[in-house]
């Protein structure tokens, strides 16, 4: 199944029923069929996550068949970080290939159109700046050889911190596969330059769609966790966001992505209809906003 701009991705983290870093509360075959009742056509799977499914026994060819069972695809996996490390940084070096080895053994067995990767380190920690544009370059050379796009997520309290930092990165790459992972709670949060956004549309591999209120509560890293709002329930101007990418040519489905306290006390199918009623009335709002 090939996946357009019009259709719907149920991120992983909207349908864990827990806290990041923390076991997910629902199995995947209960996000499987709660995403694909919900009405979307795609979910996405942290590799760590899916890995402990392994462990636990569903074998990727059973999850394979839960896939195909309820009509939908694993169209998206993440998250690999630590790619920018040193060589003498053993711990980030070893933690990043073992993220890398899942996430292209996910690739193989499910051929999802895109893995997310983004850095979670402060801008003191990456390395300089044509370093980190050759280590991303040869982690878009090796995603490549198991047919993945590449797409950077930028987020405020990170060393790649806004729309500019991702593009700048991707455009001096010079890889056909690398592009941006768009998430609309770190471009409202940091650094909303629409322009910038505009210039570098065409190459939006994922865009993650959520709301928030005006302002956050305490730390941005804390807030991102813990208060994320519905499509349309907040403060961002979504519709014009979303048609502002449809116009500059992103080709990526809208995926949506959910982490808050109250969500993760619904049950899988509630929080998939929920996710799912109020990010597709964002999206039909988008298309038809502009004719």
């Amino acid at each position: 199944m090939s996946l357009g701009p019009d259709d719907l991705v149920c991120s992983h983290f909207t349908l864990t029923g827990s806290q990041p870093l923390t076991p997910p509360r629902f199995s995947f075959a209960e996000r499987v069929a709660a995403a694909s009742d919900a009405g979307f056509a795609g979910i996405g799977c942290l590799v760590d996550d899916y890995f402990a499914e392994r462990d636990a026994g569903l074998t990727d060819t059973d999850a394979a068949k839960l896939l195909d069972d309820h009509g939908i695809v694993l169209a998206e996996i993440e998250f690999l970080f630590d790619w920018s490390a040193d060589p003498s940084e053993t711990e980030r070096v070893e933690n990043a290939r073992r993220l890398e080895e899942r996430a292209w053994a996910m690739a193989d067995a499910f051929h999802p159109r895109v893995v997310s990767v983004g850095e979670l380190v402060g801008a003191d920690e990456l390395p300089a700046a044509d370093v980190l544009v050759e280590r991303f370059g040869a982690l878009c050379d090796r995603a490549a050889e198991h047919d993945l796009l590449v797409a950077v997520e930028f987020m405020p309290f990170s060393g790649i911190a806004d729309v500019a930092d991702a593009c700048a990165l991707i455009r001096h790459s010079q890889r056909p596969n690398a592009g941006l992972n768009v998430d609309s709670w770190h471009f409202f949060r940091g650094y909303p330059d629409l322009t910038a956004l505009a210039a570098c549309a065409d190459r939006a591999f994922m865009i993650q769609l959520d709301d928030a209120d005006a302002e956050p509560v305490g730390e941005l890293f804390e807030d991102t966790l813990l208060r994320r709002r519905y499509p349309g329930e907040g403060s961002f101007d979504l519709v014009g966001f979303v048609a502002l990418l449809n116009e500059s040519g992103a080709p990526a489905p809208k995926s949506v992505e959910i982490l808050s306290n109250d969500h993760r006390e619904l049950t899988a199918a509630e929080a998939a209809r929920r996710a799912h009623d109020t990010t597709r009335a964002i999206v039909d709002a988008a298309r038809n906003a502009r004719g």
